[in-house]
Parts: structure tokens; sequence; C-alpha cells
């Protein structure tokens, strides 16, 4: 089946844009029923030379049934990256949203933040799905603490990571199954990167729905056209990390010609102090003898 691939964020904001497809995606990861979900979308712009490009992130605010059978609100930072270097964008962003207050129970208040990233590189921990949750501890007595607190909630939070190169081959979980059309293996053209033929057989009502959702992707001209813009602005942006990868190298390489030609220096300074030292030895010697000399010839003066 062809789809089209959601490591690009114009496919990526398609594929969430449907809201059925957002909160099965969603519930799945956190391991929690959504009740309602509902998209702030956030578009942020980056530009390079002659191109503009659409740096998509969303937020949703979620109503949540936790496990426990009670209800939360929340706010959902959903982002992906396919570089490192995004986490500076990843931290501003939530500071925007703890900045932004919303309304519970008729009362203005700062909803607790629940970040999903999807990141197209790997971590120094290679796991395909990463929960990092916090724990209250009472420090006195080490009792783990399972009630949470309004106030510590909002000024703190648990976050998911779903790394795409460490995806497992095969798909077991339901997790990883739903995940699985974030999996590069099923790339067939390197010059058709956005398009990915995916081979895995499955029942699962939810993976079928996210395929239908990325096999219209493929016939949606306005998708297509963004995917070509988007094309070209990495390949514009990989030309210009390339460039200055090649000049870092090349004055590195003109530090390190410096460098030697400072030794070469030194030891040049190193042998004139040595030679001056050997004269200054020398010229000692010399005194001494010229002094024996003089005394010699008083010595024969006087006999």
């Amino acid at each position: 089946m062809l789809i089209a691939n959601p490591i690009y964020d114009t496919v990526f904001k398609f594929l969430l844009e449907d809201l059925h497809v957002a909160k099965r995606i969603i519930s799945i990861i956190i391991g929690e029923e959504i009740i309602e979900l509902q998209v702030n979308p956030q578009e942020q712009f980056a530009k390079h030379n002659m191109y503009l490009r659409i740096m998509f992130r969303v937020n949703f605010t979620a109503t949540i049934r936790t496990n426990n059978d009670s209800e939360k609100k929340v706010l959902i930072e959903l982002q992906k990256s396919k570089n490192g270097f995004d986490v500076m964008r990843f931290r501003h962003c939530l500071g925007v949203n703890y900045s932004n207050p919303d309304e519970v129970s008729g009362k203005k208040t700062v909803l607790p933040i629940l970040p999903i990233y999807f990141l197209g590189f790997p971590l120094s921990i290679q796991r395909p799905v990463l929960k990092v949750g916090r724990q209250y501890q009472d420090l006195s007595s080490g009792e783990f603490i399972s009630q949470k607190d309004d106030f510590i909630e909002q000024l703190s939070h648990d976050c998911f990571v779903v790394q795409i190169p460490s995806l497992t081959e095969k798909a077991q979980t339901k997790i990883e199954r739903i995940l699985s059309i974030f999996n590069q293996k099923w790339l067939f053209d390197k010059e058709k990167k956005w398009l990915l033929q995916y081979d895995g057989t499955t029942e699962d009502e939810d993976v079928q729905l996210l395929l239908k959702r990325l096999s219209l992707a493929i016939e949606t001209p306005n998708v297509k056209e963004q995917i070509r813009v988007e094309e070209t602005f990495d390949e514009s942006m990989d030309r210009a990390l390339r460039e200055k990868e090649e000049l870092l190298a090349q004055k590195e390489v003109e530090l390190e010609q410096k460098d030697i030609a400072l030794e070469q220096k030194d030891i040049e300074l190193e042998q004139k102090d040595i030679k001056l030292e050997q004269q200054e030895v020398e010229l000692e010697q010399t005194k001494n003898e010229l002094e024996a000399l003089r005394k010699q010839l008083e010595a024969l003066k006087n006999k």
C-alpha cells in the first residue's frame, strides 16, 4: 500500500488535522482515554535564502479519563523534528504554553502540559517509545506518593519520546503497530522519500484508519505542493550545513597548521636558547682559562 511519509512536516500535519486520527494516536501513546480533543494549531516559519517553510507543531486541549476513572484537562504539545538542534525550539514552545492560561470550571488557570516528541534521529537511549515520568517522594521517609497536586502539576510535566530510527522491524504491541507507519524501512525509492510502500498486513482498525489518511495525502494536490517546498527547503538547509561544516573543517586545518608552525617556532627558540646556553658555558670556560693563565703569569713574574 502506497502512503505519504509522515516524517515530513507537511504529511504529519495532514495526518493530525483529522481529529479522530489524532485522538487515537495520542490516546494509544499516553495509555489513557481521551474524552474530548480540541486542536490549537500554531505554525512557526523558518526562512532560508528564498525559501519559506512552515515548521509545524500543534497543541491539543484534551480532556482525559485517567486510569483511576477521574477526568483532567491538559494541554498536549505535539512536535516532530528531524534534527537534534531543534531542542531550543522545543524549549521555547513549552515556555509559551506555560504562559498561556486556559479556563477550567470558569476559572483562569495554566493547564498541565504533556509533550509528545517524534524524533527523526536516535538518542543515546535507543528505544522506540520512551515515557519520562515524574514521581512524588517524601524525602524524610522515602515513601513514593501517588496523590497529585495541581500546583506542582502546573510547574512540571511528564513527556513521551518516539524515536523513529529505533522502531522495530516487527510490530507486536498496539503502540508498535500504530507507530509502524513512521518506520522508514518502508522507503522504496531514494528519489521519492515522501512516499512509503507499506507492506505490513494488519487487521488493526486504528492502523487501517491511519493508512487510509496517509493514502489520501498522496491524492491531495496541496499536500504534494507543500512537500515539494519542504524538500526544497531541506535541500537548501542541508547544502548550507554542508558548506558550514566544510568551512569549519578548513578552519580547523588552518588552525592545526598554525599550531604546527608555532610549535616549530617554539622548537627553534628552544634550540637558540640551548645554543646561547652552550655559548655562555664556553665563554665562562674561556674566562676561567684566561684567569688561570693570568695567575700563572703573575706567579712567573714574582719568581
